[in-house]
């Protein structure tokens, strides 16, 4: 069992609803697979991880991360919504970098063709 202070707590919120969640670095794959584990979205993350498809967006708020990677960057410049703090939840790795962070769900769905 690991010790509590090493379990990144941060908030995702959807559809107005607020989910404290609690885990360990490597527990899940990615953001994306945490939030089909513990909150069904439909339709989220459809490409299953590649970063191409625009349907698992998150904003991430109150934490600086590292900047999107070529596939992630290349399918946010396709998104009708340019906001600061989109991401594809699908290359966001649970890592330290995610305490604290206010994570929400985006629910409108995009096409990135």
């Amino acid at each position: 069992m690991r010790a509590p202070e090493e379990n990144i707590n941060f908030t995702i919120s959807f559809e107005g609803v607020e989910y404290p969640v609690s885990c360990y670095e490597g527990e899940f794959r990615n953001l994306m697979v945490l939030i089909n584990e513990k909150i069904y979205v439909e339709d989220f993350g459809e490409c299953k991880g590649i970063g191409r498809c625009g349907t698992c967006l998150v904003l991430v708020d109150f934490v600086s991360l590292p900047q999107p990677d070529r596939n992630e960057a290349s399918t946010l410049r396709k998104v009708a919504i340019k906001l600061p703090g989109l991401r594809l939840s699908c290359q966001l790795m649970i890592t330290k970098e995610l305490q604290n962070a206010y994570i929400t769900i985006v629910e409108e769905r995009v096409d990135v063709r």
